[in-house]
C-alpha cells in the first residue's frame, strides 16, 4: 500500500459520527461555502479557543515534532 501525497502540512484527524450529523455538517459546509474538512477544522478551532479563554486548556501548548 502506498501513502497518498497531500498538499498540506496540517495534521490529520480521523473521526466517526452518526450519518445524520455528517449529512448536516455537509449541508452546513455548503451553506458556508467551505469544504467539510475546513468546516470541521473551524469548529475545532473555536472549541479550543473557548477552552483557552475559560482556562480549561493552557494556551501555550505547541505542536509536537
Amino acid at each position: 500500500m502506498s501513502a497518498k501525497t497531500v498538499a498540506t502540512d496540517k495534521g490529520r484527524i480521523v473521526t466517526y459520527c452518526e450519518p445524520t450529523i455528517k449529512a448536516k455538517l455537509e449541508v452546513l459546509a455548503d451553506l458556508r461555502f467551505r469544504s467539510l474538512s475546513n468546516l470541521v477544522e473551524s469548529i475545532l478551532a473555536e472549541a479550543v479557543a473557548e477552552a483557552e479563554e475559560s482556562g480549561e486548556l493552557e494556551s501555550n501548548i505547541k505542536k509536537e515534532d
